[in-house]
């Protein structure tokens, strides 16, 4: 190791470790040693004063300070100064001795265009803020390459503590209007307070009446705060939460133009126009939307989960229809008489008008059971719609079959209690009639879930069919050149092919 790599060696362990005395002696050695260390290995990149702001060491700093202040503008490979490091760390003490020196690093950008304040609000160092601010205070007009402020900065990073010292701030001075300014797409810090879902940042800020006045303010899109929550992918707890907040508070949305600030009274009022009436009635249908993604979609997964319940479920219907047939209740004539014969069922003696409808009802079920066994063992894919869809209905008509039989076995084995205990038979056979019911509103939403596929389906197959019609008519105009042309033309003019 020659002298040179020793010196910047030693220069680089004094400036980690701080040491005020080290500094010294290399500067008793080479007096010139801060003026060419930017030529010393391992300070490419950084300067000694760059390494001492950034592990806050105070004594050090004043030191490099002292002999060389035009340290405290020299800029990183990232165009950071020791300031933008310091103020990042939160060494206030570092912080103020820099700003003694010089304030006009205040508003140096870095390559990401950044100022030291920036850097401080996206850490939440309040007192660097204060310290900032107290010598440049023009810097909070600072803003990105894309318009954010100060204060857009602390909200998307959740820094709410440095958001209530810089809306103190301008308070205090009498700038309240900085912290309802929009960035380059229009968003206010409500708006991003809003699509970030945080709650805290939007209470404080509805708390303050500068911006409460000013809290439905469109952006470009022309969204208010609450339209920006509306079109969060993840409509938790959380952000119902926040809406019920904000609408309480007041704000609307933007379709329609939300509501007159204004109202007039009824008479007052002129009829809505068509344009309203289709605003309104698109509110109603992204209502409905809303509650049908919410409430009502099928999850993709459920078939998968319940297909082993279907298959045992569908053996156990099959075994009660085939039992229901072969055993019916009263079982079978054992020799023949006036009007019946041996081997025939007692209830067709006795109840013709019921026993043929039971016995279908049963065959129904057993078919139904029976094919949907096949469908589970027949191993199609789960994301199959068409026979997911074939799945869900036969288990809907096993399940209908089943209740219906059931009924005309009540009837069928208890004839008298159709009298003797009407009310109960009749609450019973309601009861069951709702259960139907049930099952075929589940089978409405499946119907429609699969006509929904088929439409898609179909749009599908249509855009399909449109681009291979155009892309035939390319084609075939494309393979229609010059000579083509001179042939149909010759063929138009002499059929004959005569010369």
């Amino acid at each position: 190791m020659n002298r040179r790599e020793d010196v910047a060696r030693r220069l680089y362990e004094a400036c980690l470790s701080g040491s005020v005395p080290a500094l010294d002696s290399l500067i008793e050695e080479d007096p010139f040693i801060l003026d060419r260390v930017s030529s010393l290995t391992g300070f490419f990149n950084d300067t000694p004063l760059h390494l001492a702001a950034l592990r806050g060491h105070l004594d050090f700093t004043k030191a490099l300070l002292t002999r060389k202040p035009k340290l405290s503008t020299e800029l990183d490979s990232l165009r950071c100064s020791p300031l933008h490091l310091a103020s990042a760390e939160g060494h206030v003490e570092v912080v103020q001795a820099l700003l003694r020196v010089n304030t006009e690093v205040c508003v140096a950008r870095d390559q990401d265009g950044r100022i030291p304040l920036h850097l401080a609000a996206m850490k939440g160092r309040e007192e660097i803020i204060r310290e900032l601010l107290g010598a440049k205070p023009n810097s909070i007009h600072e803003k990105l390459s894309r318009g954010e402020t100060v204060f857009h900065l602390c909200v998307k990073y959740n820094r709410l503590e440095a958001l209530k010292s810089l809306v103190q701030y301008v308070h205090s001075n009498g700038m309240e209007s900085l912290h309802n300014s929009g960035d380059g797409d229009g968003n206010t810090i409500l708006h991003l307070a809003a699509a970030l879902k945080q709650m805290d940042t939007i209470e404080y800020l509805l708390g303050i009446k500068s911006v409460k006045d000013h809290a439905n303010v469109k952006n470009q899109n022309g969204s208010t705060a609450l339209d920006v929550l509306e079109h969060c992918p993840n409509r938790d707890l959380k952000t119902m939460e926040i809406r019920e907040f904000l609408l309480q508070a007041g704000i609307r949305t933007s379709i329609c133009g939300g509501l007159d600030p204004n109202p007039k009274s009824p008479s007052d009022i002129p009829p809505p126009l068509p344009s309203q009436r289709r605003c309104k009635a698109r509110v109603i249908l992204q209502c409905i939307y809303r509650f049908w993604i919410k409430y009502l979609k099928a999850d993709p997964a459920w078939l998968q989960e319940v297909r082993g319940h279907l298959l045992m479920t569908a053996t156990l219907t099959a075994t009660v229809a085939y039992q229901a047939v072969l055993s019916p209740p009263g079982g079978f004539w054992q020799e023949s008489g006036k009007g019946f014969k041996v081997g025939e069922a007692v209830l067709d003696t006795y109840h013709s008008r019921y026993y043929p409808g039971y016995l279908l009802i049963n065959t129904g079920m057993l078919i139904a059971s029976l094919s949907t066994i096949m469908l589970a063992l027949s191993g199609f894919p789960n994301h199959n719609k068409f026979l997911t869809w074939m799945l869900v209905y036969t288990v809907y008509v096993t399940l209908s079959c089943m209740v219906v039989a059931y009924v005309l076995a009540i009837i069928l084995v208890a004839p008298q209690a159709k009298d003797d205990f009407k009310l109960s038979l009749d609450i019973s056979i309601g009861l069951e009639f709702c259960w139907m019911g049930i099952c075929g509103f589940v089978v409405l939403l499946h119907t429609f879930h699969f006509f929904v596929w088929l439409w898609n389906k179909f749009s599908k197959l249509v855009r399909l069919r449109n681009m291979f019609v155009n892309l035939v008519k390319s084609c075939h105009r494309s393979s229609r050149g010059p000579i083509a042309t001179r042939d149909v033309t010759t063929e138009l003019v002499n059929p004959a092919g005569r010369p």
